[in-house]
């Protein structure tokens, strides 16, 4: 069975899209004889087409993957709002355009499956079937998302999930609400790494000799700043490597006031290895939220590809990752669990964390998917 997929991105930037690892293990999997994937960028309103700010990705290529954009006839806050301009300058051009490209670079012979990540998106592609839709946040939780506040949002969720050839979740706290009204196509889809990250891990247990507190990811509101701080102040011989970008001015306040907090900004993910093998454990210092207790750090896992121990506050930490994670349920603690960890840290735990890792890779996703689908096909 010859399977295609086409993914209806989120961000017009497929180079640092965050699940780009995921694609391109399915894409792997898929079959490298030919191109088996379409991805898609946002859909924008067309006049957007001869704007710059839109188009500057456009020349990003992949051996394996088409990456397009994809256009509408009225801007998608408009359409939003009115269900019929949505079917005829949303929907109906973004199926068009959908039919061309597959004719374009896909057999026809082939199963076609197309895959979306957020709820809204259901509105002006569920005609698109066999679909996958992955839901890898708390999306009614998200302040900046906008969606969440319409009134049909809950009916939209649950049309979208029953509809999907699956539904994926990323939460395990997630995967039990919506397994409740829709179990038999709802499967718990904790996040995962490259197989790179492996590849790259350095042989000796004692890899630095620098003293470091580490962190990957978004700096931004759900970043707790005044753990940041406390956690500066209380190991001020530890310098604090925060990889990521910052999207919250208090971070850069912090920063400016502590010597030993060093902002690293993005770092793309070739180059992320020689700073992961500097830190000496890794942190997941959330506010606590509605938003964040349903969260899955995908940074964990990165932390223990390198065999590091790691402090976090209460989220939804998967199952077998969390048996090895130090959880804490306030700033003192969390402090308390940093000094714990790195004097307890081994040989034999760091072992056991790069072991966790090697079967949750994005290719054993990939091999996931692609089992089901056949099994669901029979």
């Amino acid at each position: 069975m010859n399977i295609n997929f086409i993914f209806y991105s989120i961000i017009p930037d497929f180079e640092n899209f965050h699940r780009r690892r995921e694609i391109e293990a399915i894409a792997s999997k898929a079959g490298k004889d030919n191109k088996r994937v379409i991805y898609f960028n946002p859909p924008a309103f067309f006049i957007k087409k001869f704007l710059f700010k839109y188009t500057k990705h456009k020349n990003f290529e992949h051996p394996d993957i088409k990456i397009c954009n994809l256009y509408t006839l009225c801007p998608m806050s408009w359409a939003l709002k009115y269900p019929f301009l949505q079917l005829l300058f949303v929907a109906t051009p973004i199926k068009i355009q959908t039919w061309y490209y597959k004719k374009q670079y896909l057999s026809p012979a082939d199963t076609t499956i197309s895959w979306f990540y957020k709820p809204d998106q259901y509105s002006y592609l569920k005609s698109l079937k066999p679909y996958i839709y992955l839901h890898y946040d708390n999306y009614k939780g998200d302040e900046s998302y906008q969606f969440n506040k319409s009134k049909n949002f809950d009916a939209t969720v649950n049309d979208c999930i029953s509809n999907s050839l699956m539904t994926l979740i990323c939460s395990a706290k997630l995967f039990e609400h919506y397994t409740l009204s829709n179990p038999s196509n709802v499967y718990y889809y904790p996040n995962a790494i490259s197989r790179s990250l492996l590849q790259h891990q350095a042989a000796d247990f004692n890899q630095t000799e620098e003293k470091v507190i580490g962190f990957i990811g978004q700096l931004d509101d759900s970043f707790d700043f005044s753990l940041l701080e406390k956690i500066a102040s209380n190991f001020s011989d530890y310098k604090i490597s925060l990889i990521g970008e910052v999207k919250n001015k208090i971070i850069l306040d912090i920063a400016a006031k502590y010597s030993n907090i060093e902002l690293l900004g993005y770092v793309s993910y070739e180059n992320l290895s020689p700073k992961i093998k500097t830190f000496a454990i890794g942190i997941c210092p959330y506010k606590q939220t509605d938003f964040n207790q349903y969260r899955n750090p995908l940074k964990i896992s990165e932390y223990f590809s390198y065999g590091l121990p790691v402090v976090s506050v209460e989220c939804d930490i998967d199952k077998g990752a969390r048996k090895m994670v130090a959880v804490a349920s306030s700033h003192n603690e969390f402090l308390e669990l940093l000094k714990k960890e790195l004097n307890d840290n081994n040989e034999e735990k760091a072992e056991l964390r790069k072991a966790f890792t090697q079967n949750n890779c994005w290719d054993n996703r990939a091999t996931f998917i692609l089992d089901n689908i056949i099994k669901n096909n029979k």
